[in-house]
């Protein structure tokens, strides 16, 4: 492995196969994947000290991600122990992907805050639904397709960095 003065890694492999450029994503493209997803994976520590890892729909506004779910071990533990570790990624292949990781605390959300909240990510669901031409439950959240008492959150994001690879000769 050959560190490049750019900041990115480049991999040789033998004769005849693609090598592959590892590197840091800049601070426009950290914010243009955490925008244009919506799903997300949100690692937290449960109550017996053990790391857990979930995905769930989330909207991003450019300080904090919106998530909107049914009670349960999720939101306890994540109430219990509020820092927490979400991940958004964007994969073609193994060879060509993008990922960012942010830290922050997760804020159990109430009244308006809630309700702007759970609109936030239902109106992002529906957006992205509409553009891909999905089947109709894509276009509901969790929630409301399974019909129970939703619970509003934000995660207030502290810090975040992402990273990339893609064939050299993409």
């Amino acid at each position: 492995m050959k560190r490049l003065g750019t900041g990115i890694h480049e991999f040789f492999s033998p004769a005849g196969y693609r090598q592959t450029m590892i590197g840091e994503l800049g601070p426009d493209a950290i914010e243009s994947l955490l925008h244009a997803g919506i799903l997300a994976r949100i690692a937290y520590v449960d109550r017996r000290g053990l790391p857990c890892i979930v995905p769930v729909t989330y909207a991003y506004d450019g300080r904090a991600l919106y998530g909107y779910s049914l009670l349960g071990a999720k939101i306890e533990n994540m109430a219990a122990q509020p820092n927490v570790c979400v991940e958004v990624d964007r994969v073609k292949n193994a060879a060509d992907w993008c990922s960012v990781v942010a830290r922050g605390t997760f804020r159990r959300l109430h009244g308006d805050a809630a309700l702007d909240a759970a609109e936030r990510v239902a109106a992002r669901l529906r957006t992205v639904a509409a553009a891909g031409a999905a089947p109709l439950p894509a276009w509901r959240t969790f929630v409301e397709r399974t019909g129970g008492p939703g619970i509003a959150y934000r995660i207030d994001v502290a810090e975040k960095h992402g990273r990339y690879s893609v064939p050299d000769n993409a």
